[in-house]
């Protein structure tokens, strides 16, 4: 398995760029960041390349924002914007979120199936992946309208297309569903990245209720080559946290 840590949760006391470094130092495999149009990409596509660490992944442009529900002109015109920060990095994986809940349940769902079918014939041609992620909607993100990966894997099957995923955040599918290793296997190839921290708190993984080598080994046993992330806050001194978790997930 190959990890990648994001950068704005640790080494917050440095410069974004000088964090780069201090993953690789770590032992980290890749990085990856928020929003790529608040900062210089061509300047973090040198220093990861110098330290021969890619960008597994990136939000898009001003996620928050912009969300998949949005009216198609404005999802389609911010992913036309997204590509060429990625490209920049060598990263072609970008993750997308939801919009929040503001009627029915399943309110969303037509209308991100719909700007997903759409935008995947540009995602297609330009050779990258949008990843949607859900999130927990009891703690972190009250009123999101994505809290399910079952959802998740309907809007993926829906659209049927190589250029749409999942981003299966085991911190918050954890909370919201647990059943960890049933629901990644028995889906794996609608999911395109993969986040973690400890539950609860969102800190390191080993301090947890999550046994994340054993989710881990079944993910490697599915087939999934790709990067597993971390996007938490450490308790303790950044660099030693980092070195911490890598442990604990490499056994």
């Amino acid at each position: 398995m190959k990890f990648s840590v994001c950068l704005e949760c640790i080494f917050e006391n440095y410069e974004f760029c000088d964090r780069i470094k201090l993953a690789k130092e770590c032992g980290a495999d890749a990085i990856e960041l928020w929003d790529p149009s608040v900062y210089d990409s061509k300047k973090i596509a040198k220093i990861a390349q110098e330290n021969s660490l890619p960008v597994a992944a990136c939000g898009l442009k001003e996620s928050w924002a912009y969300r998949l529900n949005s009216p198609y002109e404005i999802v389609e015109k911010n992913i036309q914007e997204s590509i060429p920060f990625g490209k920049d990095m060598g990263c072609s994986t970008f993750i997308g979120l939801s919009g929040e809940l503001e009627c029915k349940a399943d309110s969303q769902k037509s209308l991100l199936i719909e700007n997903l079918k759409r935008i995947a014939e540009i995602c297609e041609r330009e050779e990258v992946v949008i990843v949607i992620e859900p999130l927990n909607s009891l703690y972190d993100h009250k009123g999101y309208y994505l809290d399910s990966s079952y959802i998740g894997f309907e809007i993926v099957k829906a659209v049927n297309s190589p250029s749409i995923k999942v981003l299966y955040d085991c911190y918050h599918m954890q909370i919201m569903e647990g059943n960890l290793v049933n629901n990644v296997t028995n889906n794996i190839g609608f999911i395109g990245h993969f986040h973690s921290a400890g539950v609860p708190g969102r800190h390191e993984l080993h301090k947890g209720e999550t046994n994340y080598p054993f989710v881990l080994n079944a993910i490697e046993e599915s087939g999934y080559n790709k990067f597993f992330g971390f996007e938490y806050w450490p308790t303790y001194d950044d660099k030693k946290s980092l070195i911490d978790v890598l442990r604990y997930v490499r056994g």
